[in-house]
């Protein structure tokens, strides 16, 4: 039987303290904290962006300064606000924000302290404050006013004279706890953080740092340098055609290239491509809002494509209007997106075509390393004959055999293990299976990942050139062992790692 709860609902609001530290768990890193604080300087006009790194040891400051519109103090209150909008009301086209929380659960996922000073052109500066200890002590949603004397300090250093906004970090916990200021590796990894977010800054806004209304962005007044993930100013890049993909009455843009392969970049270009993660984990798609960059590089899991070397140099731009967040699930770290189920045949067909590009750009530049036919290939098993009798057995001669036995312990054990699989090998049954149902039996690394692949190829190599071989010579050698022919993009793929 329902019970009758009567006519007024009883209130529940959260507990501060509790909720507080449960909005410090959205899944930020430094480097996505602090774009989305810049995603808000953008939104306000911003031209110029600083982010300082103050190091004091336990006591180091995090901060950003603009010089965009500044705020009013309804304004600034109501983004200090947790919650401060609704995600589905209809928003400004250019804004990149949408739940409310960016500026909160972005600071206090790295600090404990966030302070914002605002002035408009014309106006007085403001200031309000969130201490999540103060919280914690009363319990209660109440802004402090008053900053800490370093915020005070930073802000004075970093402020336009004319007008923006400066949010500054304390008690950043998350990466200065116990930290000392006289100890040199606290403070290297200090700074390394900045480096991350330096080059997390030269990816997510390369679109904003180059045009004619380019913002200049800082990083401990150096100016960063953008990364085009797509090499569009290089010739040899390949610029397949640009498709607009209705839905739900709005247009995306799909732009895909094929990068040049290796031999057409000089060293530095290449390294600088392959960007924070690397070649294979930069391909797939680039999913853009408002020329802002939110995932770069995925396949977005279409046709259960994985990220392989043959297909590395595909990338694919593709841009959305911001009222598509909720179709694309678009989360508020803003690092994470999948497509509407319509949209996806369409964006298999776009990718299939640039895969199929970039594997053909990349297979022929491998294809050199294949033996040609008649050329002598090396196998790790050898048919022997003796009296009228087929039996096999393991090439002692293989380099990775050779590798294996030369640095083993225990020889006779070795000798055993490899006799007695030699020994038991199952041919008639594999004879039976391959006769009866052909269809089951499989080739070598058939059903292998890539990475598995490369992995075995590369303990072979490391061996070949451990028995005094040089790399070009190994590299030669490499393709002549059975069943590498069969992966030219992998033999490719090493000797591009050895040439680098």
């Amino acid at each position: 039987m329902t019970q009758n709860i009567g006519s007024d609902p009883d209130l529940a609001p959260p507990h501060a303290s509790n909720l507080v530290e449960s909005l410090r768990a959205f899944g930020y890193d430094t480097a996505t904290a602090l774009a989305d604080l810049a995603d808000n300087s953008l939104f306000h006009q911003a031209s110029k962006l600083i982010v300082h790194f103050h190091w004091a040891g336990e006591g180091s400051a995090i901060a950003i300064a603009d010089n965009g519109n500044g705020m009013d103090e309804v304004t600034l209150i109501n983004a200090m606000r947790v919650g401060s909008r609704n995600p589905c009301e209809t928003r400004d086209p250019n804004d990149f924000g949408r739940f409310g929380l960016g500026l909160k659960t972005a600071s206090f996922s790295q600090c404990r302290r966030v302070t914002v000073f605002t002035k408009r052109k014309g106006g007085v500066q403001l200031v309000r404050c969130w201490d999540l200890d103060f919280i914690s002590e009363t319990n209660e949603w109440r802004l402090l006013r008053t900053p800490s004397p370093l915020a005070a300090k930073l802000a004075d250093k970093l402020s336009d004279p004319k007008q923006g906004t400066v949010v500054v970090w304390e008690k950043i916990d998350r990466l200065t706890a116990g930290n000392d200021t006289e100890n040199d590796t606290d403070e290297d990894a200090f700074l390394r953080h900045a480096e991350l977010v330096s080059a997390h800054f030269a990816a997510v806004f390369h679109r904003m740092m180059t045009g004619r209304n380019a913002v200049g962005f800082f990083l401990n007044e150096k100016l960063i340098s953008p990364w085009d993930p797509f090499l569009a100013d290089e010739a040899a890049t390949q610029r397949l055609p640009v498709e607009k993909l209705p839905y739900k009455g709005h247009i995306i843009e799909v732009a895909p290239f094929v990068l040049p392969h290796l031999s057409k970049l000089d060293a530095e270009l290449h390294r600088r491509a392959a960007g924070l993660r690397g070649w294979n984990a930069h391909q797939g798609f680039y999913i853009y809002r408002n020329r802002r960059l939110l995932v770069a590089g995925d396949w977005l899991g279409l046709k259960g494509w994985r990220q392989e070397e043959h297909y590395k140099l595909a990338r694919i731009r593709v841009d959305l209007p911001n009222a598509l967040d909720h179709e694309w699930e678009i989360d508020v770290t803003k690092s994470r997106a999948r497509p509407p189920e319509k949209l996806r045949r369409e964006l298999v067909r776009i990718g299939e075509c640039a895969r199929s590009v970039a594997k053909r750009i990349y297979s022929h530049r491998g294809s050199k390393l294949v033996p040609a036919e008649g050329e002598e290939r090396v196998f790790l098993w050898e048919q022997m004959v003796k009296h009228n009798q087929v039996f096999y057995r393991i090439n002692r001669d293989h380099p990775l055999m050779k590798s294996v036995r030369g640095s083993c312990a225990d020889l006779p054990k070795l000798s055993a293990l490899l006799r007695l699989i030699e020994e038991t090998i199952p041919v008639p049954l594999i004879t039976i299976t391959d006769r009866e149902k052909p269809d089951l039996t499989i080739g070598p690394f058939e059903t292998t990942k890539e990475t598995e692949i490369f992995e075995v190829m590369r303990q072979v190599f490391t061996s070949l050139c451990s028995s005094g071989l040089s790399k070009s010579d190994a590299l030669l050698r490499l393709s002549h062992f059975e069943p590498f022919p069969r992966f030219p993009q992998l033999l490719q793929a090493i000797k591009e790692r050895e040439e680098l």
